[in-house]
């Protein structure tokens, strides 16, 4: 990344870190962070949707908005861009998570929560503008967590929001006769 980029996200990092920084948060974001890990809150969803027929394309939608969404950002991304994590570039004493094996950019969790909501979203409103509340939540957390720069988090927001809004309306219109 540019430096000038580094350098804004580091601001940022820090200035949350300085300013936002609670015994009450230290305890929260850490528990939203890891609802985001691997994107298994999002699958497990997705698993369920899919058995009451009524919202079977929801989670036709949302599985494999995901699994695109992993090929892209895990499977490719992650691997060309191999940004280190901030809580590597620049340590800070009390890490409130371990420090993910994985580079930076873009923020999977993110990604996929981001994915999954908009997935959700285009099938059915307020079940979107819910998955969306917690999509945020677990965006801000890995701020929060000091894991991921700002631009990683933001560039995992638009991934998972194309991802979805490209592939739910050809899904929906691929599966529909089947979930009808």
């Amino acid at each position: 990344m540019p430096a000038f980029i580094t350098s804004l996200d580091f601001s940022i990092l820090l200035w949350i870190q300085e300013h936002l920084r609670s015994p009450l948060l230290d305890v929260l974001f850490p528990l939203i962070t890891h609802l985001g890990d691997k994107g298994l809150c999002w699958i497990a969803l997705g698993i369920l949707l899919l058995i009451p027929r009524r919202t079977r394309i929801w989670g036709i939608c949302v599985l494999v908005c995901l699994a695109v969404d992993c090929l892209l950002g895990e499977g490719l991304l992650k691997h060309l861009f191999l940004r280190q994590r901030p809580c590597v570039v620049q340590p800070i004493e009390d890490m409130l998570v371990s420090i993910p094996y994985t580079t930076s950019f873009p923020s999977g969790h993110s990604a996929s929560s981001f994915t999954a909501a908009t997935a959700l979203f285009l099938n059915n409103r307020p079940a979107g503008i819910a998955a969306y509340v917690l999509a945020f939540l677990i965006a801000a957390s890995r701020l929060y967590c000091y894991v991921h720069f700002p631009t990683d988090v933001l560039c995992g927001i638009l991934l998972g929001t194309c991802v979805a809004i490209v592939l739910t309306p050809m899904l929906k219109r691929r599966f529909s006769s089947v979930c009808s």
